[in-house]
């Protein structure tokens, strides 16, 4: 099977994985709260019509969904490009930019359905008795922050120019 072959697979793999949690979790009651690690790891049911740690969640209902929509749409195009240029070349560039796509068509998809993007995978920590929650996300951002990450620490290396 071609490097391209193989990274469409995994985009579509990792989108069927995104949106299948996402539709078990919103199959749950709208206060869905389950402990997976006591003190340190939960899924709850969370809808943000915002971008990243619901920044943007405050625009206007009435436009604020398709500019956030748009916004997605023309990024995942960018990358898309960028991905389809490069996909020849050896390294690992292309596989973080397939992560990158399938986050972003994950939640594009969300968007575009339902007007908010389904996030339930909520981490914390308890320190001294105080809870320091971090916002709560989904496969979709997962892929993404992984892509980010990746494309940080690699892109310096030789096979990765």
């Amino acid at each position: 099977m071609q490097r391209m072959s193989k990274q469409l697979v995994l985009l579509v793999l990792l989108l069927v994985l995104d949106q299948g949690t996402k539709w078990w979790i919103e199959q749950q009651s709208w206060d869905f709260h389950m402990v997976v690690i006591h003190g340190f790891f939960n899924l709850i049911k969370a809808h943000n019509t915002g971008v990243a740690f619901s920044m943007l969640a405050n625009l206007p209902p009435e436009w604020g969904a398709r500019f956030i929509l748009g916004v997605t749409i023309g990024i995942a195009g960018a990358v898309s490009l960028w991905w389809w240029r490069g996909r020849h070349r050896h390294g690992s560039e292309g596989w973080w930019l397939v992560l990158v796509l399938a986050g972003a068509g994950g939640n594009i998809w969300d968007r575009a359905q339902l007007g908010y993007v389904v996030d339930f995978i909520q981490w914390f920590v308890v320190i001294g008795g105080k809870a320091y929650v971090w916002p709560t996300f989904n496969i979709a951002d997962s892929c993404i922050t992984v892509a980010v990450v990746g494309l940080i620490l690699t892109s310096g290396r030789r096979d990765d120019r």
